[in-house]
């Protein structure tokens, strides 16, 4: 498997990066199930064996020092406090923060090879930062959320240049944030720090703390990933956090990056990224992603033969709606009365795979997920006939306002993609994403895995993702990995 080459960093940034070595302090989470962690080990025998050409020096262009610790104290960032309200200045403003483990250049390599990401050569050790910020939901009513920030202990510059990151689906359980996790994302997060990035990954609004996750809601998570870039901002020394010049993202994260491309210029009045990247993206585009319509239209198929997403998404979709914008009391207004108790109790206290494994057993056909009114008054509204009222079409409507338009002056785009992805399909999400990027004014690269399942596509190509991120970061060529082909959308 391909190795990352080692960059040149500037000795000035050496130096400092020792300063921070000495200041952090250590700390500790606890481990939560992830749902997209990879489980399947396959080597790809088809990796390009030749070494990426080292990277350009990186210029430090700042006189401010990366000495400084952030002053983390909080015991619970998952507690919110009362806050006073929310003005525009306060975006990102840090609720509390704790410190989490500090990892040596070794420590990182050894986590990220445990996790399948040994393709990636650790340059710099990295501090983990535990941490909760001010935020909006996508109605712009105030909210929290907590993430997970590596500082790299040797930035590859000053101000040190960020990468945002979109976690993997978890599900909405509070225990299944990715930030309980000691070293949260070793295989697509921690990379990015491993290399001299900052890098934040934010657990989003609802999952972990108060309220409920607003599950593929487009706006709502670009809002909130971009927030991130300012919780970093006011979390550390001014003058040390530079721009975001990447975001990557993978399965839900991967949809959520996607949105932030779109969305940059809207969301924060400039265009700092450089470049985007959707792994096996999980991208909320029309009423068919993710096989949704097809929950509606075929209520008497069998739940285990459904998919392995449909029935997971659409129960955490429509929980995640109605929390939201209906209120609490009604997120589970679109349940079916006899399986309502049942259902709330598995989303709030499962992780999506062991969630999607009850459905497939509890709730036994796709008719026990969904309430026959809300499912008429929805496919009367996706298809234009009397009936399109109540619950279903405030659900519509929101599903279809949702729906985001890239940007063609906006980031490059790389999607990432296993042709043997049984999550996430090639044919019916990502060459589907492809089209409407193209029809919308953006032409994306493409990294297409012949055998990569949604389990082993990180793995397989997570250090051609972060090759990718430099390049672009530093103005050089983009390489280029896989193939390029992808088959027809297939709805």
């Amino acid at each position: 498997m391909r190795r990352l080459a080692a960059p040149h960093y500037d000795a000035r940034v050496r130096i400092l990066g020792v300063a921070v070595c000495v200041l952090v302090g250590c700390g500790g989470g606890n481990a939560a199930d992830d749902a997209d962690a990879p489980t399947d080990q396959v080597d790809d025998a088809s990796d390009d064996s030749d070494d990426d050409p080292p990277l350009p020096d990186a210029p430090v262009d700042a006189p401010a020092m990366w000495s400084s610790t952030p002053d983390c104290t909080a015991t619970d960032i998952y507690a919110t406090p009362t806050l006073p309200p929310l003005t525009p200045d306060q975006r990102g403003a840090i609720v509390g923060c704790t410190l989490g483990t500090r990892l040596d250049p070794a420590a990182v390599q050894t986590a990220m090879s445990d996790d399948g990401a040994e393709g990636v050569v650790a340059q710099t050790g990295a501090q983990t930062i535990k941490l909760a910020y001010r935020t909006v939901r996508s109605d712009g009513t105030a909210t929290v959320s907590t993430a997970t920030a590596y500082l790299p202990l040797e930035p590859r510059a000053l101000p040190a240049p960020v990468v945002l990151v979109g976690r993997s689906t978890s599900g909405l359980a509070d225990s299944c944030a990715l930030s309980r996790d000691e070293v949260p994302g070793a295989n697509y997060i921690l990379p990015f720090a491993a290399r001299g990035f900052i890098v934040i990954s934010p657990d989003f609004a609802g999952l972990g703390n108060d309220g409920a996750h607003a599950y593929l809601d487009n706006h709502e998570a670009a809002a909130q990933l971009f927030d991130a870039h300012r919780a970093l901002e006011k979390l550390l020394p001014a003058g040390t956090v530079g721009a975001s010049v990447g975001a990557v993202g993978y399965s839900q994260g991967g949809g959520v990056v996607l949105s932030a491309q779109g969305l940059e210029q809207e969301l924060t009045g400039a265009r700092t990224l450089k470049g985007i990247v959707a792994i096996a993206p999980e991208w909320p585009i029309s009423s068919r992603s993710f096989g949704y319509e097809d929950v509606l239209r075929n209520p008497d198929r069998i739940t285990a033969l459904a998919g392995l997403a449909p029935p997971t998404v659409t129960v955490l979709r429509h929980y995640g709606f109605l929390a939201n914008r209906v209120g609490e009391a009604e997120a589970g207004a679109s349940f079916p009365a006899s399986e309502r108790d049942d259902l709330i109790d598995q989303i709030n206290s499962l992780c999506t795979i062991p969630l999607g494994g009850a459905l497939n057993a509890m709730q036994r056909h796709l008719r026990d997920l969904v309430d026959p009114a809300f499912r008429d008054q929805v496919l009367a509204c996706i298809d234009g006939t009397p009936g399109c009222a109540g619950l279903g079409q405030e659900f519509h409507a929101w599903m279809e306002s949702d729906y985001v338009t890239a940007d063609p002056t906006g980031a490059r785009v790389l999607i990432v993609q296993g042709l043997a992805d049984q999550v996430m399909t090639a044919a019916g999400e990502a060459a589907c994403d492809v089209a409407k990027l193209r029809a919308e004014g953006v032409e994306p690269q493409l990294c297409v895995d012949t055998i990569a399942t949604h389990d082993s596509v990180l793995e397989r190509r997570i250090e051609d993702v972060v090759a990718w991120i430099e390049a672009i970061a530093t103005d050089q060529p983009a390489p280029t990995c896989g193939s390029q082909a992808l088959p027809a959308c297939d709805r």
